[in-house]
């Protein structure tokens, strides 16, 4: 089994919770900033940050409860898709893995591919969790493929990062995340308790904000079929080397994946994650303050979550007690999945859940060392 990496850096003012908890570039700045901001405005700590309404989300959990599904140690009578000569068989859905008597905190991260001004429905670009066990005093992040074939409570199986819109079917984000959350439950046998979505904007602004940010392209980056805001082509190229990164350069870096793979794609935003960490902490705690207001009124809109800042904030509080030796960080990549083609021809991946349950378990419900 292929070991999650952890890092080694020494701890730093500002630690482990912007790389652990912030864990994809579309979370990184959002978070970041509603915490600096927000810290020092006692008075919101009041207010939930453009929630997708707690209740809502808990009465859209309900009604998907009520789908009627087999117990997870059983095999769905949905049919399972049709494989070309050649490929490996689907194992099994996974059992649930029990859940622990402990203060584990697990929150689903996700980036939307959403244009400014429109409702927040739309497929999930990325997929991460981020989970925190102060009984141990460890976390880990795990990055979940958008093409993961999966069984979507109530729809079929289907692409994981579709979850969302059809749980948001009628103009109801929460009914997104609700169903979001319990495909992931489902499929993984992981305990979600939050979730967080963060926009593009959300990532161009902040980074922009902060000045940029400075990255080491290991490899030149050559991709004429770039998405663009209208539904087109915008032509990426970036130089292998140092480079600086403005907001919009920073997201398409972590976004591009035409060259190569998700799998690199997820080594990218892991890059940027970091050089937005390393650009906070060279700034400093109190020019990071000083900006706050104008982060804050920049990306704003493109935060949604069922969390209440307060509950945020108390999570950023317990990450950022993990020492960084104790911050482990994997992705259902290669050994973990295979490749897939349905009948209807799509390309996916399919989960290896034995492969892949030494793995969660060991994030989610281990002891993390």
């Amino acid at each position: 089994m292929t070991k999650p990496k952890t890092r080694s850096k020494a701890r730093t003012v500002l630690p482990i919770w912007l790389s652990a908890m912030l864990a994809s570039t579309f979370v990184v700045s959002g978070i970041t900033v509603v915490l600096l901001a927000f810290l020092t405005l006692q008075e919101a700590f009041a207010h939930p940050l453009n929630p997708l309404e707690g209740n809502a989300v808990a009465q859209a959990a309900e009604d998907v409860a009520e789908v009627s599904l087999p117990p997870l140690d059983q095999e769905s009578d949905i049919e399972p898709p049709t494989l070309e000569p050649g490929l490996p068989t689907p194992t099994p859905i996974p059992t649930t893995i029990p859940i622990p008597d402990s203060d584990r905190i697990t929150v689903l991260l996700v980036g939307v591919d959403r244009r400014p001004g429109d409702p927040f429905i739309s497929r999930t670009d990325t997929m991460m969790l981020f989970t925190v066990d102060p009984d141990t005093n460890t976390a880990a992040i795990l990055s979940i493929p958008r093409d993961l074939y999966v069984v979507i409570p109530g729809r079929g199986r289907d692409r994981i990062n579709t979850a969302y819109v059809y749980g948001a079917a009628g103009n109801n984000p929460a009914g997104g995340a609700a169903l979001a959350m319990q495909t992931v439950e489902y499929n993984l046998g992981i305990h979600v308790n939050y979730y967080l979505a963060v926009d593009f904007s959300a990532v161009e602004n902040g980074v922009d904000a902060l000045g940029g940010i400075d990255v080491n392209v290991p490899v030149t980056i050559n991709d004429p079929l770039y998405p663009d805001h209208n539904y087109g082509y915008d032509p990426l190229y970036i130089e292998a080397g140092p480079n600086h990164f403005d907001g919009e350069l920073a997201l398409k870096y972590a976004r591009t994946r035409h060259q190569d793979s998700d799998f690199h794609r997820a080594s990218r935003q892991q890059q940027v994650v970091l050089a937005v960490r390393d650009k906070i902490l060279a700034l400093g705690f109190g020019e990071m303050l000083t900006r706050a207001p104008l982060l804050w009124a920049q990306f704003s809109d493109g935060v949604r979550t069922d969390m209440s800042l307060e509950q945020m904030t108390n999570l950023a509080i317990l990450a950022n007690e993990v020492p960084a030796e104790n911050l482990h960080t994997a992705v259902l990549g290669p050994g973990y999945v295979s490749n897939y083609t349905t009948e209807q021809g799509a390309q996916v991946l399919i989960l290896d859940n034995y492969a892949a349950a030494d793995l969660i378990q060991e994030l989610f419900y281990g002891t993390g060392q």
